[in-house]
């Protein structure tokens, strides 16, 4: 498989990408080149696919030998993944690659496990970049975006001079859905003193957006990390945004286009909302997890064989469903399944002894400094020639 392209808007793509998760799949495909990723905590998921119109050449063969590093399913030739740091080493600057770079030849043998990139650079220079990728995952999401009740679409520019409001150290925002508006607000916790807390909120108007289509209203909670590396990206190609989103613990979709060219997509998850009581929650989460929506996510191994659908919020812990009823939201929403570990045998006979006070290591440590002195006076020395009081040769 080879493919050559402009590498201004790639880079643009891994570098968003690289705000998000610590690995970057890597799957081409028929119709063009897909690059997705993961964040640490499962709560996240960003996929950019690129289209054939976008390449300036691009052969695709599916005649690969069966090699360990190589996996061929379906249309795929080749699943790689890849750390992020090695990456963008070759994308490092994006400023150098506009400038320098003219064209960008991506190619995945499929013998050798190599990711081999070439850049052709003015003046007849061309760099080589040899990236050994580890074994094959495939790592998906279904989600469908006509899924969703509630969408509405506005310009990236608008999203990111309403976000500046917010402080730098805002981790979680609340976005408060209205038929005429929405709230944006910085979530405050219910461990957090609410009066050393500041509360910010924004209000946005339904004549700003380009498409508003809000079915019912509700509130939502996630993480701004995730939003603020899409609008880096869209904002740096003036691409605007479309918002998908349900009730408050369902995922919310964030996704883009550029003609046919390419499309991007970018899945988060939400927080639970608090339960009133121990019966409501336990109907709310019975409902949840009987009821299957086109926006949940499913994992797919490389055998394409469904893992057990579930919703987002339900599958951060493997206790979530039994401890439902006494936790008001979950720390981290997971989007694959747990792996459940077998429990370890813990001995606790074996006791470690508390560390020695200060005081007690000071009379320890000068004792073994004064130790050679005192040693020196105490010992008795062997005398030679005993003193004589006359003098006598």
């Amino acid at each position: 498989m080879i493919m050559i392209l402009e590498g201004k808007i790639l880079a643009r793509a891994i570098h968003a990408l690289a705000k998000i998760g610590d690995e970057l799949h890597i799957e081409p495909i028929k119709e063009g080149l897909t690059i997705k990723t993961v964040n640490s905590s499962k709560s996240a998921y960003s996929v950019f696919n690129f289209h054939l119109p976008f390449f300036l050449d691009y052969s695709f063969s599916t005649d690969s030998t069966d090699e360990p590093s190589c996996t061929s399913v379906g249309n795929t030739i080749t699943k790689c993944k890849l750390p992020m740091k090695s990456i963008l080493s070759v994308f490092r600057s994006i400023g150098s690659l506009d400038k320098s770079v003219e064209t960008c030849s991506i190619e995945l043998p499929p013998v050798y496990a190599l990711l081999i990139i070439e850049f052709r650079c003015k003046h007849g220079i061309v760099k080589h970049f040899n990236l050994r990728f580890f074994e094959c995952e495939s790592v998906e999401a279904e989600f469908s975006r006509d899924g969703f009740a509630s969408n509405f679409s506005c310009t990236s520019r608008f999203y990111s001079e309403a976000l500046m409001s917010f402080h730098s150290s805002t981790h979680e925002v609340t976005w408060s859905l209205e038929m005429d508006q929405v709230h944006l607000m910085n979530h405050i916790d219910d461990e957090m003193d609410a009066s050393k807390c500041v509360r910010t909120d924004v209000k946005l108007a339904k004549d700003e957006f380009i498409e508003f289509n809000v079915v019912h209203c509700t509130k939502i909670t996630f993480c701004l990390k995730e939003l603020r590396a899409v609008l880096g990206f869209a904002e740096s190609l003036g691409l605007d945004i479309d918002c998908r989103m349900e009730n408050a613990g369902q995922p919310v979709l964030f996704s883009l286009n550029k003609d046919d060219l390419y499309s991007a997509d970018f899945l988060l998850a939400t927080l639970t909302p608090a339960a009133d009581s121990t019966q409501s929650s336990s109907k709310t989460h019975v409902s949840r997890t009987n009821t299957s929506s086109n926006a949940t996510p499913v994992l797919r191994n490389q055998s394409k064989s469904r893992s057990s659908r579930s919703s987002l919020p339900n599958t951060s812990m493997a206790v979530a469903a039994s401890t439902q009823d006494q936790t008001c939201r979950l720390n981290s929403l997971s989007l694959l399944e747990p792996q459940i570990y077998p429990q370890m045998e813990i001995d606790y006979e074996a006791e470690l002894n508390p560390p020695p006070s200060k005081r007690a290591r000071a009379r320890y440590i000068f004792q073994r400094c004064l130790k050679p002195s005192q040693d020196a006076v105490q010992k008795t020395t062997e005398v030679y020639a005993p003193p004589s009081d006359s003098e006598e040769d």
